[in-house]
């Protein structure tokens, strides 16, 4: 056989001594999985002692100033090579293809599974066989870890990344572990042909589960391709949450020596339901859609005592589809539950503003039939200004705003965002500049730069001057509203959701967008494209300190804003950069 190896017979004792090295080395692959989780704690605990060491080194004296920096030069060369490294890592390889960091993460934990799947088996072939299904069945815990979609998750936790960061994750492992099936796959159909045992064991009860699995799995991975993600989402999400429960069981009764695994993977899914007992409620909230736009608008008051109030700005929901009616518990609601929810930005601060307003465009899908139920709901008032109450269902709160730095520590804050992209930056903006932190002597300067292409689309963030009261949640500097077209009653919305649009919105749209243009407070305006190298250059160039840049938004503008930080980067400016993204 190729490599060296043969089909050997092998005695008892050594037929023990394989099962025994089957069990140890993929024990090895699963536990070797801490040692990724210890190196994140290490990083951040050096990470906390970098930050503590530079800010206490920041003395009122010159001459002491001086003196500090020369002694932790070492420590500031560090965090900006580190940086350089980050940045590298987080560019993308190709379009749809990935980041760096992805593709080197992955490739180092295959060749590390693969040398254990190698390792020790001499020249037995059934024994490698053997080895790889084993090694691949030893991940599958991990991989359903990482897809926990609770913001109890203990991977989160560990590892400070959120849900839609960790997705990545969770997909490169499940190429791995469909890669490692198909070689124990392909090398056991091998043997079956070599050895003439094909036709009488592919009758047998473990071999046709063993296909069963591997078609389940084939399909799976089949149906998380961009092109057919993208195409529909809605199949690959249900596709691939019922087959991840499905194939359990052909798992465990293929092979008796992978069922530690698949019983741990069954206590993870019972964990998740457990934990999706704390993360879902259900709340009481006004839905409409913002006149002249194709934006929804949901707005749910929290009362005093509420869990919600607790929540970060930036953070998100996943809302299920209202229907309008009280809830129940049929299996029609709970099957909506599980494949009808769509991502929601909290675009409030909750505990200031004592509401959660969540802002979503309509898109195919659900968002389309929200605004239906909205324009049916207002029908009914025959006013869209009488709020009517539906019952409505959240999952969450999730993002990655939970694991921001001290905004304390940075001396410049630059916000980009780009349409609907703002409902995360706008909170996260507020609370800085309603915090107080603006206000003292060695106050942070902060710039907010918004493109959308029509001003309307930014009626949920400011209100006329004659609606503000005298402690109105309006930031106190301005906002650079970028508006890319003044003009005509582009809606932005999908090709098929014109007829969706309601006459009246759209006659209103110019006197609407005239309106907004008299009196707004918490805005300057500009009916241009934004440069946005020049205005990196003018904050980053220019800054004396840490710069945190947040953005949200299409990919172009968010293409654009990387390419004019990457030279500041990497000529050693000292920038946090944190590009928020939704989806796959």
């Amino acid at each position: 056989m190729a490599f060296g190896y043969e089909f050997i017979n092998l005695n008892d004792n050594q037929k023990h001594e394989r099962r025994v090295l089957l069990g140890w080395y993929a024990s090895i692959a699963q536990w070797s999985a801490l040692v990724i989780l210890a190196v994140f704690q290490i990083s951040f605990f050096f990470s906390w002692l970098a930050d503590r060491a530079l800010e206490n080194a920041r003395p009122s004296s010159p001459s002491f100033n001086k003196r500090g920096e020369s002694k932790l030069m070492w420590m500031v060369k560090f965090r900006r090579a580190l940086r350089r490294v980050e940045w590298w890592m987080k560019k993308p390889v190709n379009k749809n293809w990935g980041t760096r960091g992805e593709w080197v993460y992955g490739c180092v934990w295959t060749v590390w599974l693969l040398f254990l799947s190698i390792n020790q088996t001499g020249n037995d072939y059934l024994h490698l066989t053997k080895r790889l299904g084993s090694i691949g069945a030893s991940q599958l815990p991990l991989h359903y870890l990482l897809a926990l979609k609770t913001p109890y998750s203990p991977v989160q936790w560990l590892t400070r990344l959120s849900h839609e960061q960790l997705k990545a994750h969770h997909q490169v492992l499940g190429r791995i572990i469909f890669f490692l099936f198909l070689l124990h796959a392909s090398l056991y159909f091998t043997f079956f042909v070599l050895s003439g045992f094909l036709a009488k064991r592919i009758r047998d009860r473990d071999v046709i589960l063993g296909l069963i699995s591997i078609a389940l799995f084939s399909i799976m991975s089949t149906t998380a391709l961009g092109p057919l993600r993208r195409w529909n989402y809605r199949i690959f999400y249900i596709t691939h949450i019922t087959i991840a429960g499905a194939i359990i069981a052909p798992l465990y009764f293929h092979a008796h020596h992978i069922r530690p695994y698949i019983i741990e993977v069954c206590a993870v899914a019972l964990f998740k339901q457990v934990l999706e007992r704390f993360s879902l409620r259900t709340v009481s909230g006004t839905v409409k859609v913002i006149t002249g736009t194709n934006i929804i608008e949901i707005r749910i008051p929290l009362t005093a005592g509420s869990s919600e109030l607790k929540w970060k700005p930036g953070q998100h929901v996943y809302l299920t589809r209202p229907t309008g009616q009280s809830v129940t518990q049929r299996l029609y609601d709970s099957l909506l539950l599980r494949y009808q929810s769509n991502p929601f930005t909290i675009a409030s601060i909750p505990a200031k503003d004592k509401e959660l307003l969540l802002i979503a465009r309509t898109r195919k899908g659900n968002t389309k039939k929200i605004a239906k139920l909205a324009r049916s709901l207002a029908s009914t008032t025959g006013s869209h200004d009488t709020p009517v109450y539906i019952p409505l269902t959240l999952d969450g709160p999730f993002g990655a705003s939970t694991w921001l730095p001290d905004f304390t520590t940075f001396d410049e804050f630059l916000f980009v965002a780009g349409g609907v992209g703002a409902t995360f930056i706008m909170p996260i903006y507020r609370n800085i500049t309603q915090s107080g932190m603006i206000d003292c002597p060695a106050a942070p300067k902060v710039r907010f730069i918004w493109t959308v292409r029509k001003l309307a689309d930014t009626k949920w963030a400011f209100r006329s001057s004659n609606e503000v009261e005298e402690e109105e949640q309006v930031p106190r500097s301005s906002v650079e509203v970028f508006v890319t077209r003044p003009s005509g009653p582009d809606l932005q919305a999908e090709e098929d959701a014109g007829s969706d649009i309601e006459l009246e919105e759209d006659e209103q749209l110019l006197s609407t967008e005239e309106q907004m243009e008299k009196s707004r407070r918490g805005i300057t305006l500009q009916t241009s494209r934004p440069e946005i190298s020049s205005i990196v250059d003018s904050v980053v160039g220019k800054a004396n300190g840490r710069v945190m840049v947040i953005a949200c938004g299409p990919q172009s503008l968010m293409k654009e804003l990387g390419y004019a930080l990457e030279k500041w980067v990497n000529a050693g400016s000292d920038v946090y950069y944190h590009e928020e993204t939704f989806g796959w």
